[in-house]
């Protein structure tokens, strides 16, 4: 009986622990640095060249295009589909150091660069 209440605890904190590179992460909060952003013809009209943000904080960066496009984190491969004027959103842990280019796939328009520094 204990074996068989072990494997499902550990099945099931392997099925919770997975994560993807859907953009999915912390959830916003209070304790999460949100950055916005705008995006029009295929360039930044709103927000900041460079976010600086300090490792094992919690970032979201909030992207509206007036294109379908994917938004896209290097370094940290974490990506969010964009539909025309709906605001897409990337959350993660800003858990490596460096700076890493924040983009837009299709029309590949630069977004921001991220900092990460201890």
């Amino acid at each position: 009986m204990r074996r068989i209440c072990a494997i499902t605890v550990a099945a099931l904190l392997a099925v919770t622990g997975c994560s993807g590179s859907d953009g999915s992460g912390p959830a916003p909060s209070a304790e999460t640095k949100t950055v916005k952003f705008s995006v029009t013809e295929g360039k930044r009209t709103a927000g900041p060249e460079e976010v600086a943000v300090r490792t094992g904080e919690n970032v979201a960066l909030e992207v509206i295009s007036d294109q379908a496009d994917e938004l896209h984190v290097h370094g940290y491969d974490k990506a969010a589909q964009l539909a025309p004027g709906v605001p897409g959103t990337v959350s993660f842990t800003a858990n490596i150091d460096g700076i890493f280019e924040v983009e837009l796939h299709k029309s590949g328009a630069a977004v921001t660069k991220l900092r990460v520094s201890g």
